[in-house]
């Protein structure tokens, strides 16, 4: 049994853009709900929003080997020129939405708050969507939380998990930091997996996400979570399950596995292109069914940013 799980986990660890790959379609399914409200259908999709989970464990998990293979000089010019072009086309475009469909006034001070990630503080600017911007700050904390981890034993850094875990919980100040700071656990798991190099930290993890969805429940009862933060406590359990249930995909490695990999390579031009087409598919009047609407704008949108994001890396 331990071979079984041992063999799943080393799917997981080196098959990183083909889960990468499900979780962004899982994100992309799980969307249909706020588009097509009229569709009870698309609910069986809900959990998909873990697929941010999974991006966030493989982040933690990648980040460890970038920061081991380069200067910090290096570790933060490449981290830069990984997140901050989206950045910068997800701001630019949110603007342009807002000016030209919403309607709506800003100011250059706004402008300035969302591409440097400051408008996650509500200092300024506008929170069109969390991920981007609190990418950014565990981009910059990276340091300090590998050598954090790197330095403690399981016993102490499980035991900060559930501290932080419940810090976080209950210092939380409407969703936009629901989804940021319950997410923390699983960033931090990635980079524990990284250093210890074993299967039995995984499923230690697993271990702690029982505990913390034990006490995000009392905390639902309570009234002070959410439902849906009850579910970012399934992403260890999900993505384990995905590596079982891919296995035969993975071991052929053949035209699905292909092309969940390209899928999975494009992951977060994709998720900008869905933050942006939610933004405007209210203002779409297509004579087809809104669902089929949204799937085409990826397939129109995900390009012209795959192409952008290519020629702003080379500048």
């Amino acid at each position: 049994m331990y071979m079984n799980i041992t063999n799943h986990y080393n799917n997981i660890t080196s098959n990183k853009l083909f889960f990468s790959g499900l979780a962004i379609i899982g994100v992309l399914l799980s969307h249909l709900i706020h588009v097509d409200e009229n569709n009870p259908a698309w609910r069986i999709f809900y959990p998909g929003f873990v697929g941010v989970d999974i991006f966030l464990f493989y982040s933690g998990y990648g980040l460890c080997r970038s920061f081991e293979r380069n200067t910090l000089k290096e570790f933060y010019a490449r981290r830069l020129k990984r997140i901050y072009p989206m950045l910068c086309l997800f701001t630019i475009a949110t603007y342009a939405i807002l000016h030209f469909l919403q309607r709506k006034d800003f100011t250059f001070f706004d402008v300035i708050c969302n591409l440097t990630a400051l408008n996650f503080w509500s200092i300024g600017g506008i929170k069109a969507e969390w991920y981007l911007c609190f990418l950014v700050y565990l981009y910059l904390l990276f340091p300090v939380l590998y050598l954090f981890i790197r330095k403690g034993n399981n016993k102490t850094i499980f035991t900060a998990f559930i501290c932080l875990f419940t810090f976080l919980i209950i210092h939380q100040d409407g969703w936009f930091y629901q989804c940021a700071f319950s997410r923390v656990p699983i960033f931090l798991l990635g980079i524990l997996c990284y250093q210890q190099n074993d299967a039995r930290t995984y499923t230690k993890g697993m271990l702690f996400f029982l505990i913390a969805f034990i006490l995000m429940t009392v905390l639902f009862i309570g009234g002070i979570v959410q439902k849906f933060e009850l579910v970012y406590m399934a992403a260890p359990y999900i993505l384990f399950i995905l590596a079982w249930g891919c296995k035969s995909i993975i071991k052929k490695q053949a035209r699905t596995f292909n092309i969940i990999n390209f899928v999975g390579k494009y992951s977060l031009e994709i998720y900008v292109a869905n933050m942006l087409i939610l933004q405007i598919i209210p203002y779409l009047n297509f004579q087809i069914p809104i669902a089929l609407t949204y799937f085409i704008s990826h397939i129109a949108i995900t390009p012209l940013l795959i192409g952008c994001n290519s020629i702003l890396k080379r500048l």
